[in-house]
């Protein structure tokens, strides 16, 4: 998260390009709030770069400016579903690893971070079968559930 007192930073280095612009306690606050919660302090100061570095005709660059141009250097750093799917392939996973390693590099893992933390063995997420006698087999089937032990037909003929 950005400190406040980066955000400071970066609103002069924006200013830098203004004639440096004197900025007050107001446009500091609203700068900072309008950030990204999650925007680093790197980031920022990249996204500001990169802003300059094209051609705006002398706009100044805003808060969403930053925020627009950090969520396009995440994204370019994110891998395709085809590269991840040969990555998968070269690792030889099986199809509930392949889930999870996918999951993991979306997040911005490296391939051998996520290939790390991928479990070997059983998928947690699999739904086992209940027993054929089970109340949840019965509930499913239509079947009546024993209410107490006692079937609902016994409890039915109890009270005729």
């Amino acid at each position: 998260m950005l400190t406040k007192g980066e955000a400071a930073a970066l609103l002069s280095l924006r200013n830098s390009h203004h004639g440096n612009a004197q900025w007050d306690d107001l446009q500091l606050d609203a700068f900072h709030a309008e950030l990204r919660s999650d925007i680093t302090a790197d980031e920022a100061r990249e996204a500001l770069r990169r802003f300059y570095a094209a051609d705006h005709e002398g706009r100044w660059c805003g808060s969403g400016d930053i925020n627009a141009i950090v969520r396009r250097m995440r994204s370019e750093g994110r891998p395709t579903e085809a590269q991840i799917g040969r990555e998968c392939e070269k690792r030889r996973l099986t199809a509930s690893q392949s889930w999870e390693y996918r999951r993991r590099r979306m997040r911005g893992e490296a391939p051998d971070e996520a290939e790390k933390n991928v479990s070997p063995g059983r998928n947690i997420r699999q739904v086992e079968t209940p027993d054929r006698h089970s109340n949840a087999a019965r509930h499913r089937t239509g079947a009546p559930a024993p209410i107490g032990g006692t079937s609902l037909t016994t409890i039915l003929k109890e009270t005729r």
